[in-house]
């Protein structure tokens, strides 16, 4: 981590109120708290909205972006044209300290981030998604909580169709183009008609692809899809699909998932390459940390608040959306389903409630009992209850186009749906196979002799490995601490410990290296202890210059200032670097040690093998007593010259991460051996 006359102080904000979560209830109360602020006469610029992404998702038709109607950039919409005067910060939630009135955001790896001071908070976080509860679900499905997620999707149907077109294995076929939504409610049903829609159509083009051989599977887990709706339009709209072609697997659940299968409770599998998840919501993060850490009043982590949206128990927070559990009005002991419709009127009435008590007036209690649901199921064919009326077919499509159409953010967004349903009545669907592009896991990265690789104080994204050439690392006075060459590798300490990294890195010469994301990287640090251990040794190898003042403060000045020949051992367990393994082994049995310098033929010192790589290197079944400790990998120890201090030979251990020093004369012979226990013994500070 970087010392503290280093470190990175975010910057600070002290608002009147700051809201976390850029969804529906975020933005809605932001947008009408700009015109709440100025009646209360303050400035809209004392709000602040929080939000991961600078744009708000029109989640209700990202079903049409997946079945290709609509233009993906259609459906979103920037944050800070729809709440104009108020400030936008595009980052995560680190952490909310309600005591100190605190919230830290995260504004992305090169900035240091925002520390906002408030007098009021608005939770408006929504929900995540979490599909570890079913095993190979997070591998292997796909989800629909953001346009890219539609992108993706939409991307992956017309690739299935691809391969399958050009498949003639029939059991690989059918697998290819059989598609599996899990989940029956607005969004798994509108989803499946979508995907059912766009792979019917497109299979016009595929010559040979027949559109019986397509099958689109939900499952759903109650006796009856779109339950909020009633049990008529529920079995309507289950009537409607099962004619175009979905089959709906009911009371049934998803118990795991793999590459080519989907195992069901009842013991039934689905042969499939595709499975979409539309289940999955879970408590948000932050808001699960908040409730933990403050004992807030909640369910499942969701937050409870009175009938004015505040958080029971608090008169400074306040709560919206899927994050909170608001009374319905009218109805005891019942909360506000979690749909869009309650989430915007949820963040209008916070916005009006927080300009009253911002002006000394009291809040109004939230009154909205809803206005009807609505779901589209494809096919220019829907399912709608409206304050009482049951509406089907055509006349309720028209009826979810329309009103979902005015619920828009923005009349240029309007126009443009407006453009892509009337086109989409005329012509076929995109089928043009756009893939997204990924950052690579890893890449191949060419450096120059002198080129930069990164400074100090950067953002770590990647460990480094050296295929050929050198790289340099060299401290904040230019001094090289270290050089890595072929086949070793470093960056892990910063993705590891965070902090960026401590050392500029130059290439000594022309260097090729292979880079492998962090996103690999911690994965395996986190899941593997082997992994852990063996980045465990090596994240110790950068050590900054505060980590070495630190070490040298426990010891005591006489002891640094000693020379290292005072302090070392000349008894070493030396091999020949031309010796076999039987002749090591027989060193190993009456000079046990973990490590033994290997020297030359002229006595110049030539690495060190480990005990553990010459036991690793005898379960080899071509190795013998004769084969020569040459086939091994060289373990290299640090190295300082005799006449140095032992201030020398800490600095040169801490920099590697290990615990021996090897001395040498002026012709690079092996006199002895320093260690940190040598230096801990007497005249050590504090022995």
């Amino acid at each position: 981590m970087p010392s503290p006359s280093t470190a990175v102080v975010p910057a600070r904000l002290d608002l009147e109120v700051a809201i976390l979560g850029g969804g529906f209830a975020g933005v809605s109360c932001g947008q009408r708290l700009a015109k709440e602020l100025k009646r209360a006469g303050l400035r809209p610029e004392q709000a602040v909205i929080v939000s991961d992404q600078n744009y708000l998702v029109f989640q209700p038709m990202l079903a049409e972006v997946a079945g290709a109607s609509i233009a993906p950039r259609h459906v979103v919409n920037p944050i800070r044209r729809i709440c104009r005067g108020l400030r936008v910060l595009r980052g995560k939630v680190g952490g909310i300290d309600l005591e100190k009135r605190e919230v830290r955001v995260d504004t992305g790896p090169f900035s240091a981030g925002v520390v906002i001071g408030f007098r009021h908070l608005v939770l408006a976080l929504g929900a995540e998604i979490d599909l570890s509860r079913v095993p190979g679900m997070p591998e292997h499905a796909f989800v629909m909580q953001n346009v890219g997620d539609a992108m993706i999707l939409r991307a992956t149907l017309i690739s299935r169709l691809e391969e399958a077109n050009a498949e003639q294995r029939p059991e690989v076929r059918r697998r290819l183009l059989t598609f599996v939504v899990v989940g029956g409610g607005y969004s798994g049903v509108e989803t499946a008609g979508e995907i059912l829609d766009l792979l019917r159509e497109a299979a016009r083009d595929y010559h040979d692809i027949p559109r019986e051989e397509i099958r689109v599977v939900l499952v759903h887990s109650r006796e009856r899809i779109l339950q909020n709706l009633g049990d008529n339009l529920g079995d309507y709209a289950a009537k409607k699909l099962r004619q175009r072609g979905l089959e709906i697997l009911l009371n049934e659940r998803v118990r795991a998932v793999t590459a080519t299968r989907v195992y069901l409770q009842s013991g039934e599998t689905i042969e499939t390459a595709t499975v979409v998840s539309t289940v999955g919501n879970a408590p948000h993060s932050a808001i699960r940390a908040l409730c933990e850490a403050n004992d807030l009043p909640n369910e499942g982590h969701r937050l409870l608040t009175d009938e004015f949206l505040r958080v029971r128990g608090q008169d400074a927070v306040w709560a919206a959306g899927d994050c909170a559990l608001v009374p319905l009005a009218g109805k005891t002991a019942e909360f506000c389903p979690q749909t869009a419709q309650f989430a915007t009127r949820q963040g209008i009435a916070l916005a009006k409630n927080l300009g009253h008590t911002l002006s000394g007036r009291g809040p109004d209690p939230f009154q909205f009992k809803g206005l009807g649901e609505l779901a589209s199921i494809g096919h220019r064919t829907a399912v709608a209850s409206i304050l009482g009326m049951q509406f089907s077919g055509f006349v309720a499509w028209f009826l979810w186009r329309s009103i979902y159409l005015s619920k828009l953010p923005g009349l240029d967004r309007k126009l443009r749906i407006v453009i892509d349903w009337s086109l989409d009545l005329f012509f076929p669907r995109d089928i043009t196979l756009l893939n997204p592009r990924f950052t690579k896991l890893y890449r191949q990265v060419h450096l120059e002799p002198g080129d930069a690789l990164f400074h100090r104080g950067e953002p770590a994204f990647s460990l480094y490995v050296v295929q050929s050439g050198a790289i340099e690392l060299r401290d904040g006075s230019g001094e090289v601490v270290r050089t890595i060459t072929e086949g070793e590798y470093f960056g892990e300490r910063a993705i590891v410990h965070g902090g960026g990294y401590l050392y500029d890195a130059y290439a000594k010469g022309p260097t090729e290296l292979v880079s492998l994301s962090s996103e690999v990287v911690l994965p395996l640090f986190t899941s593997s202890s082997r992994f852990r251990r063996v980045l465990g040794r090596t994240t110790a190898q950068g050590s900054a210059e505060a980590e070495i003042e630190s070490v040298k403060r426990r010891l005591d000045p006489a002891v640094l200032r000693q020379p290292v020949r005072e302090r070392m051992r000349n008894d070493l367990a030396t091999l020949r670097s031309d010796a076999t393994v039987g002749e090591a082994l027989a060193l190993f049995s009456t000079r046990r040690f973990s490590i033994y310098p290997l020297a030359g033929p002229d006595g110049r010192l030539d690495g060190c093998l480990a005990r553990e790589d010459l036991f690793n290197f005898l379960k080899r079944a071509d190795v013998s007593m004769e084969s020569p400790l040459e086939e091994i990998e060289r373990l290299h120890l640090p190295v300082c010259p005799v006449e140095s201090e032992v201030e020398e030979a800490v600095e040169s251990m801490i920099r590697s991460g290990l615990q021996k020093c090897l001395v040498t004369d002026r012709d690079g012979r092996l006199v002895g051996i320093v260690s940190v226990m040598d230096l801990m013994g007497p005249g050590a500070a504090g022995a």
